[in-house]
């Protein structure tokens, strides 16, 4: 009989993805882009971009959904800026316990409006078009 993990054990296998961002805790705010300075807005940016690597990679993202270029393109900045807001909330420690599942199902119409977004772009991979 095999034994079940506990929490406090490492995977080790690489089955369990790494511990790369903070627990959601509390309400989210959305970021209204509009009311930002340059300054302000490269800082949500980066923020912005350190969750969306981890979705590219958690979710196996390909650029015809997420291009490299994501963060040059409104459309797809304030997509993802939604998809993360809402994931927070999904994940949070207050959320309710269907929240995650909720969050799966816009995730999923949300790449088709990411993968139309990225289409009109023109952008491919290493080529950006502005």
């Amino acid at each position: 009989m095999s034994r079940r993990r506990t929490p406090a054990e490492p995977a080790g296998d690489g089955f369990y993805p790494q511990a790369e961002l903070p627990q959601p805790f509390g309400p989210s705010v959305p970021i209204c882009w509009a009311a930002h300075t340059p300054d302000n807005q490269r800082l949500y940016l980066e923020d912005l971009d350190t969750w969306v690597t981890w979705l590219v990679g958690h979710y196996s993202l390909d650029r015809r959904s997420v291009p490299q270029c994501w963060a040059q393109h409104w459309e797809l900045v304030e997509e993802l800026a939604a998809l993360h807001l809402a994931w927070e909330g999904a994940f949070a420690t207050t959320a309710h316990a269907d929240a995650p599942l909720a969050w799966h199902e816009r995730f999923e119409a949300a790449r088709r409006r990411l993968a139309d977004w990225a289409a009109r772009s023109g952008c491919r991979p290493g080529e950006h078009r502005g």
